[in-house]
This record gives C-alpha cells, sequence and structure tokens, in this order.
C-alpha cells in the first residue's frame, strides 16, 4: 500500500515536471517569436559591420548636430534635409497641400464605392468622420491657394496657419520617416532594446525599444515616433497594450517644436530649461500614466494573436554576457535585413502621411477659427482656474484656457498668451504642459488614430485629461523654483 502511495507521488511529480518542461519551451519558443532574436552565428564581421554603417548613418541623421542652420543654429542632419526640402518647395507647397487633400478625397469616394479595389483597401480602416475631414481639408486647402473665400479661413493665423503646418508635415513625416529606416532596421533597436530592457521593464513596464521611439520623437516629429511604434506592432515587437502606452507617452514633440513655442512667446531665454524639464516631466507621467486606466486594461496581445504571459513580461538581469548578447540582437536583426526595404519603407511612410497632412488642413483650420472668434476655449478653460490658484500660478484666469485648447494644436496654448503681460513663471508652465500633454489632433492623436494599436478619441481625449491633470502641479513646481 504504501509502495503504491510513493509511485503515485513519483508519478504526479515526473508529471509536474514534464508539464513545466513543457510550459517552459513554450515561454522560450513565444520569446523567440515576439521578443529580440539573438542568434550569436551572426556575429561575423560582414553582419558587424553592416550594422554599425546603417546604424551609424541612422544615430549620425537623427541624433547629431553638426549641421549649421539659416540662423547659425546646429542642427541634426534629419531636420537640415527637411527644412532643405521646404525651402526648396517652399513656392509650390501650398498646390501640394491642395493637390494631397483633393487626392484623398477623391480616392476616398472611390475606395468607398469599390472597397475590394485597391484604393478600397488603401482606405478600408477610414470611417465616416475621417471621410468628412479629407473633404474639408480639400475645401480648406482650394480656398487658401486661390485665396477664395470667407475672410475668418483666409485670415493668415487660421487657414494660413493650417495650411503652412500641413506643408510641413508632408515633408517631415515622409522624410524623416523613411530615414528612420536605418535605425528600425539594422539592429540599434535591438542592440538599446536589450541593454536597457531591464530598467524599462521595471519602471515603464515596456520593451526597451520604447526608449529610441521617444528619441526619434524628440528630434523629428511625433507622428514619426507614432509611425515607428506602429511598425513594430504590425511586426509583433510590441503588444496593443505597450505600443498604446508608447504612442501616448512616448510621442514627445520635436526639440524644433521647442523653438517656435518659445519664439511665440518671445521667451528664447527659457529655451534650454523647457526641453530639460518637459523631458523629465514626460517621464515622471509615463511611470504614472500606464499604469492606470485607460492604458492599464489594454491587451497584453501581439498583433499575429499571441498573448503576453507574465514570463515574458518579467524583467531581466544584468549579467556579465549582456553586452555580448546585445552586439549578437543586432548582427540578427541586420543580417536579415534586405536592402530593398527602404524602397517598401518609402511607401508604407509616404501612404501615412499623405493622410495625416490632410488630418492638420481640416483640423488646424477649425481649432483656430475657434479659437480666433469664439470664446468657446475661454469656456473651456474655466474649470481650471482654480485648480491652477490652488498651485499658486500667476494670471490664473489668463492662462486657463491654455491648459486644455492644445488638445486641438500644440500651438495654440501659447497663442492664447502671445503679447499679453504674464508672469515669467506662467509662460514657462505654459510652454512645458503643451509639450507634456502628448495628445493633440492636428498632428500626433491623428496618427495614433491612423495606427493599428486601436486607440480611440474617446480614449485619447481621456488620456490627454489625465496627463494635464498630473502634469499640473509637477510643471508649476518646476515653473516656480526656476522663475518665480
Amino acid at each position: 500500500m504504501k509502495e503504491n502511495k510513493n509511485t503515485n507521488f513519483e508519478n504526479e511529480n515526473l508529471k509536474t515536471g514534464q508539464v513545466e518542461d513543457e510550459a517552459l519551451k513554450h515561454e522560450q519558443a513565444l520569446n523567440e517569436k515576439v521578443g529580440i532574436k539573438v542568434d550569436y552565428s551572426t556575429l561575423t564581421p560582414a553582419n558587424l559591420l553592416k550594422a554599425i554603417i546603417f546604424s551609424g548613418i541612422g544615430i549620425f541623421i537623427f541624433f547629431i548636430p553638426c549641421v549649421t542652420g539659416a540662423d547659425g543654429e546646429a542642427l541634426v542632419p534629419m531636420v537640415y534635409l527637411v527644412n532643405t526640402a521646404k525651402a526648396a518647395a517652399s513656392g509650390i507647397l501650398h498646390h501640394l497641400v491642395m493637390i494631397v487633400c483633393i487626392g484623398l478625397s477623391i480616392t476616398y469616394t472611390i475606395g468607398k464605392a469599390k472597397k475590394d479595389s485597391a484604393l478600397g483597401k488603401f482606405h478600408e480602416k477610414d470611417g465616416p468622420f475621417t471621410g468628412i475631414l479629407y473633404y474639408l481639408s480639400a475645401i480648406f486647402s482650394t480656398m487658401l491657394v486661390f485665396q477664395v473665400g470667407p475672410e475668418q479661413i483666409l485670415n493668415p493665423d487660421v487657414g494660413g496657419l493650417a495650411i503652412d503646418l500641413a506643408g510641413s508635415t508632408l515633408f517631415t513625416v515622409t522624410i524623416a520617416g523613411w530615414l528612420v529606416t536605418f535605425l528600425i532596421e539594422f539592429g540599434v533597436l535591438e542592440l538599446i532594446g536589450t541593454l536597457i530592457e531591464p530598467i524599462m521593464r521595471r519602471v515603464f513596464l515596456l520593451p526597451g525599444q520604447s526608449a529610441v521611439d521617444a528619441l526619434s520623437s524628440f528630434v523629428a516629429a511625433p507622428a514619426v515616433g507614432v509611425f515607428i511604434t506602429n511598425k513594430l506592432y504590425d511586426e509583433s515587437v510590441y503588444t496593443e497594450k505597450e505600443a498604446c502606452c508608447i504612442m501616448t507617452n512616448f510621442s514627445v514633440v520635436s526639440l524644433g517644436f521647442f523653438a517656435l513655442l518659445v519664439s511665440i512667446t518671445d521667451t528664447q531665454y527659457m529655451y534650454g530649461n523647457a526641453v530639460l524639464f518637459s523631458l523629465l516631466t514626460v517621464f515622471i507621467l509615463a511611470v504614472i500614466v500606464i499604469r492606470i486606466p485607460p492604458l492599464s486594461k489594454k491587451k497584453n496581445e501581439y498583433r499575429n494573436g499571441t498573448i503576453q504571459t507574465p514570463e515574458m513580461r518579467k524583467p531581466g538581469k544584468y549579467d556579465s554576457k549582456i553586452f555580448k548578447r546585445a552586439i549578437a540582437a543586432a548582427t540578427t536583426k541586420a543580417s536579415g535585413t534586405e536592402y530593398k526595404v527602404f524602397l517598401t519603407a518609402f511607401k508604407d511612410v509616404f501612404s501615412f502621411a499623405l493622410k495625416v497632412v490632410s488630418f492638420v488642413q481640416a483640423l488646424t483650420v477649425i481649432s483656430t477659427f475657434i479659437s480666433t472668434y469664439t470664446p468657446a476655449f475661454e469656456w473651456i478653460g474655466k474649470p481650471m482656474v482654480p485648480y491652477l490658484r490652488l498651485m499658486g500660478l500667476e494670471n490664473a484666469d489668463v492662462i486657463a484656457p491654455a491648459t486644455l485648447v492644445g488638445i486641438a494644436e500644440i500651438a495654440l496654448p501659447v497663442m492664447t498668451i502671445a503679447g499679453k503681460a504674464i508672469a515669467p513663471a506662467s509662460i514657462f508652465f505654459v510652454i512645458v504642459l503643451s509639450t507634456v500633454q502628448i495628445i493633440f489632433f492636428t498632428e500626433s492623436a491623428n496618427a495614433m488614430l491612423q495606427s493599428d494599436a486601436g486607440l480611440k478619441v474617446g480614449e485619447l481625449i481621456l488620456i490627454f485629461i489625465l496627463r494635464t491633470l498630473i502634469a499640473v502641479p509637477i510643471v508649476a513646481l518646476f515653473a516656480k523654483l526656476l522663475y518665480a
């Protein structure tokens, strides 16, 4: 009897061990399928050189300020290329925007009529609201090019601003989005991701690659960061939850846009502090916002249907082999990348840019019209006045609208206070707050809606409100410490 019990006990242990072995093999298979692949056999001189050269080009283009701009400032090559392209096309920029907007309104109409056609697939995710924006962008851009229509639309601060931003978006997203191929296809993401993933997982619950996304937005544009994240989500590198968290927390405004914001308020001396404390605030907010709804409720599921398990979310540990593993991860990626990726990448980026251009054109006109000709934004800002006063900010009544209108267009907050007699701390507060809210519908939010991660309009509005409420005391503290 006792022997039978011992035998049964041993059998149960054997079964348990087999189940654990199978589970371990399953986890390893999943990690190989959706994680950073590491093949040490790719550590050859040829693959290493390929990874170093092409990733090095990407780092140089995006992160090394070595080119002098028109105003004498140091620019990264990517920004210089974008500025050069925009300057070369300045005479026809508005006409290009009009052609894009009219073209999209036509292709949208045909695509919805013939859903099985190529145009039908191109506009498959575009709903009625998106269609309305296409039509409005075509109407507005035509009015502005030919200077025909209501003077309120033709106003340089309304329609003029809109078509300028749309033209800038066309070149920025297309050029930067294509050049980012150097960063995402030749191993630098895998290298950095392997090295810092233990930190990113613990602090932000995200893969290490998300740090590169943040930097790409910072030196290019929020839409570029969203594009990178969406591409990695499509490749099952990020889960739905991770992609949504990265897009809504790390798609920060570009360094160039900071220059625009301080120039509008004539506070160029604040530029360095604005950049530094904006980036610091963004990381503080990410720690909090990622852990609360709606982002905390997103699915831990990859695009290919694989469910991310708790084991796959466990932060790794630093060991003596991590650097070799990181290099092997980079060469593994580089060895599998064919050079024709530059052709396929341009097609994806260009189609993405075209849609974003039409959204910028339509929504900027609408938002700036409301801001210029109605008191709507002032009404919206009234609930924020007591909160701002509680934070000890001066001119709370004046800056209150600026805390919420950024959801329409990121430049709107500083536009609402430009030229007004406001305390320096309050000006700094508005500049930094507008850059850390992340969600604005003339660019970043629309890029997010066009992504495949499943973010909805209501969710983006809720995230904007949460980021604003949490950021106000943080930014107010920095503003008072620096300029009070």
